[in-house]
């Protein structure tokens, strides 16, 4: 709990922690490389700077009255400005840059208090005055208006690249590994992903590697199971198929023995059919644009129930879909509500934020909230009346097959609700 208070303004990602880690290195080596330039660079030269400028106003200042004329005309020649009298220009102001007041600071040490420096943006002059043996003034002329950059100006530039050195640093690595995240995702939903192009450094490729080769070992896994469950499947259907032509034959006073036996094999055949299709998650099926209500009612309609009200909402809307695969959603909301409900039973489609929506309502008890987040799981049973729990699992498979999602609820007035969402455009 102390930790996260104390890391609550830290970034939540990799990559933008990795940014300001490295534009902070950089920015740290920029400032231990100004402070080494202080010291043994700019040291210096404020005080030759000063030495020279003091010798310049010492050699003005001791020069006699009459020589005036013949020194102004050296200076003018050397675009600079010598004024004699005491009536020196005020123009400018105090050098705020800190390297022109060590020099002006400097200066003083050499000449005293009445030795100053003034910066006069407007004429481009920089002026140095000083009240020796005769008041002297000098203008130096600044091309640019300031002898050195502002200091906000090389601030903000160090900034920005130090950013963009830490971005450019960061993308490096960030990016193979925001593929490896995005496949584990698409992995966790249950769909395989692409094998991940193995680049980027070295521990990065060789992670993406052996990433691919999770992948094929988990491939060939769905494959074995699929084999086992369609093979075991259909070798039980051939003694089922024995059973139920043996009991057309026994004599008439069995006759609600026989009964029993056909109910019985039928339930057993519809159970190989929910293990094919959970085995067949029809990820092969190649999607095509289809019309949902049409198969709702069509399904309807095969199931040969009148306790059904269908609601079409989305008309001859089509949108990519594997039909097949939507068929045994469809047939599988139905016989559930059917089996584990209570009539009437209400369907109904809608377009919703993009997504097609299909509802399908009982009027029965309901379902435990406590195993309600875990029914769309295999295996897991929703009431006492039968079946082996595959259902809404395979219902819960094939919406997200297609991107979409199942919901269920107990709704308020009584009933139970499945709802599938399923995107009308490709992801």
């Amino acid at each position: 709990m102390k930790s996260s208070t104390t890391l609550r303004f830290w970034p939540d990602t990799l990559f933008t922690r990795m940014v300001l880690l490295i534009a902070g290195l950089l920015l740290l080596g920029q400032g231990a490389l100004y402070g080494f330039l202080h010291a043994y660079e700019y040291g210096p030269r404020s005080q030759r700077l000063a030495d020279l400028w003091a010798q310049t106003l010492i050699l003005a200042s001791a020069v006699p009255p009459s020589a005036y004329p013949t020194l102004q005309r050296q200076f003018e020649q050397r675009h600079i400005a010598l004024v004699t009298t005491e009536q020196a220009p005020a123009q400018g102001h105090p050098p705020k840059h800190r390297f022109l007041r060590q020099v002006q600071a400097r200066l003083q040490e050499r000449l005293g208090d009445t030795a100053a420096i003034r910066v006069d943006h407007a004429a481009h002059m920089l002026w140095l005055s000083w009240a020796g043996s005769h008041p002297v003034t000098l203008g130096l002329p600044v091309k640019q208006g300031s002898p050195v950059p502002l200091p906000y100006f090389k601030l903000a530039t160090l900034l920005l690249l130090s950013l963009l050195g830490g971005f450019l640093a960061a993308r490096q690595i960030n990016r193979p590994l925001s593929t490896l995240v995005d496949a584990v995702a698409r992995l966790r939903e249950g769909r395989l992903p692409e094998p991940v192009t193995e680049r980027g450094p070295r521990d990065i490729r060789q992670l993406a590697v052996r990433f691919n080769h999770l992948l094929t070992d988990i491939e060939s896994l769905i494959r074995e199971r699929e084999l086992v469950l369609v093979g075991v499947s259909h070798d039980l259907r051939t003694p089922l198929t024995r059973i139920r032509l043996a009991s057309e034959f026994l004599p008439g006073a069995a006759a609600d023995t026989r009964d029993e036996i056909v109910a019985n094999v039928r339930e057993m055949d519809a159970i190989i059919d929910q293990f094919i299709g959970y085995a067949r998650d029809g990820r092969e099926e190649p999607p095509s644009m289809t019309a949902l209500d049409p198969m709702v009612e069509a399904a309807i309609e095969r199931s040969g129930s009148q306790a059904i009200r269908f609601d079409p909402g989305l008309g001859a809307h089509i949108f990519p879909m594997q039909p097949v695969g939507i068929a045994r959603l469809i047939r599988n909301l139905i016989d559930n509500a059917l089996n584990h409900g209570a009539p009437p039973i209400e369907i109904s489609t809608r377009l919703e934020n993009g997504h097609a929506v299909l509802t399908v309502r009982d009027h029965g008890p309901g379902i435990d909230s406590r195993i309600l987040k875990e029914l769309p799981h295999a295996f897991v049973h929703g009431s006492a009346s039968g079946g082996i729990g595959l259902g809404l699992a395979i219902v819960e498979r094939i919406a997200r097959n297609h991107g979409g999602h199942l919901a269920l609820a107990n709704l308020p007035t009584g009933g139970f609700e499945a709802r599938v969402s399923l995107p009308t455009r490709p992801e």
